[in-house]
């Protein structure tokens, strides 16, 4: 007798285990571990020195971070570098709308601005950075960026690589703010 209950607890167990793997997950999800990792670009750029006809070089460095949150959201935080070391930085939590994930700026914008979203995507083997709503508008989060920056960029999906210092990370001013204002923004339930 003992026996057939073993079986048969053997046989709940495995279509059980069948039931979980047949789920199916989320397009954010799948999004997610896409595109999920710390994108880097090294490249020499320089100075305009004031008063002579020359340049003064430097290593610059873009990175992008990308961090799964919930089964909705990611944390993201982009450092570019640009010429005469102007940088665009921004940092927040990215919603999944419509196959990319959209951060929404939570401060509200000057009177008569646009507010700023910034949308995070994969496109023809990049990932791709975007505040613009289509190719011929307007930039709508110039303002954490210096003269010569802006947040349209993309890079390709082979410079990712896994984030090591992830708890670092998570333990950062940045992530625990960003973290706070999607908190703040989702009604209780």
């Amino acid at each position: 007798m003992e026996m057939k209950y073993t079986g048969f607890f053997l046989a709940s167990a495995i279509l059980a285990g069948a039931a979980i793997a047949a789920t199916p997950v989320s397009p954010a999800v799948q999004a997610m571990e896409r595109i999920a990792g710390v994108y880097k670009h090294r490249f020499m750029s320089a100075f305009i020195v004031p008063g002579k006809d020359e340049t003064e070089s430097y290593q610059a460095e873009d990175i992008v971070e990308i961090v799964p949150y919930d089964r909705d959201h990611v944390y993201v935080r982009v450092h570019l570098d640009f010429f005469n070391g102007h940088t665009c930085g921004i940092y927040g939590m990215a919603r999944f709308e419509d196959g990319m994930f959209v951060y929404r700026d939570p401060e509200p914008p000057a009177a008569g601005d646009a507010p700023c979203v910034l949308k995070i995507g994969e496109k023809n083997g990049k990932l791709t950075l975007t505040d613009r709503a289509s190719s011929d508008a307007g930039r709508t989060c110039e303002a954490y960026c210096g003269a010569r920056g802006s947040l349209n960029y993309d890079i390709g999906m082979d410079k990712r690589r896994p984030i090591r210092y992830l708890e670092r990370l998570k333990g950062s001013r940045q992530y625990k703010d960003a973290r706070d204002a999607l908190l703040e923004a989702t009604p209780a339930s």
